[in-house]
């Protein structure tokens, strides 16, 4: 029995880019990267290849999206955890609250979604998908500032601090997503590195 593919005609304008994101991803998460195609993915949403092109020139592009989408992800859980934070009456030990949430939003997201956060940061031409991620970047700065501001860290530390903070969390989120730490260790490695971080960081 033959199976009809629909053209990309068949979509409304931006759907069939959409489709081949989510279809992209959920190829990624099941198989890892070496499971994305332009071929598969036009298989797995019911279109021609070049019916795909049309939105991508390259399997690369279709890349470039899904991880911009990722990283978006991921900051937007870090946002989610800050917000669900109790205030507190000492304002160092709120901003420290928020600022422990974010890097155990990360590496959630690595134990979560292991393949997603693998293919995350990888290196692309188009300059935005070099960057840690627009928004858990700002998310990352804005609490450095506020450690600053409330005298927690020197201003001297304004430009390393936030790259100290990323590299530490980004290490040990990788060590999770490769499942080189067990599920019971991962809390005591998340509390470990946060501890650290929060050392080198803090005026003492």
């Amino acid at each position: 029995m033959l199976t009809l593919q629909r053209k990309g005609s068949d979509y409304h304008h931006g759907d069939l880019k959409t489709a081949a994101i989510v279809a992209g991803r959920g190829l990624i998460e099941s198989g890892g990267l070496s499971a994305l195609g332009i071929r598969r993915v036009a298989e797995k949403i019911g279109v021609t290849a070049p019916a795909l092109y049309r939105h991508f020139l390259s399997l690369e592009e279709l890349l470039v999206e899904i991880t911009a989408q990722v990283r978006q992800e991921l900051g937007e859980l870090m946002q989610e955890r800050i917000r669900r934070v109790r205030k507190h009456r000492d304002k160092k030990k709120y901003e420290l609250d928020k600022f422990r949430a974010m890097g155990d939003a990360y590496i959630d997201y690595a134990d979560q979604h292991p393949r997603l956060f693998e293919i995350a940061f990888i290196q692309h031409q188009d300059k935005s998908t070099r960057e840690f991620g627009e928004l858990a970047w700002q998310l990352l700065n804005e609490s450095i500032e506020k450690f600053i501001e409330l005298g927690m860290t020197p201003k001297s530390k304004r430009d390393s601090a936030p790259l100290v903070a990323w590299s530490t969390v980004h290490g040990v989120a990788t060590l999770v997503a490769n499942r080189a730490v067990s599920a019971s260790e991962i809390q005591f490695f998340r509390s470990a590195v946060m501890d650290g971080v929060q050392d080198a960081l803090l005026k003492r």
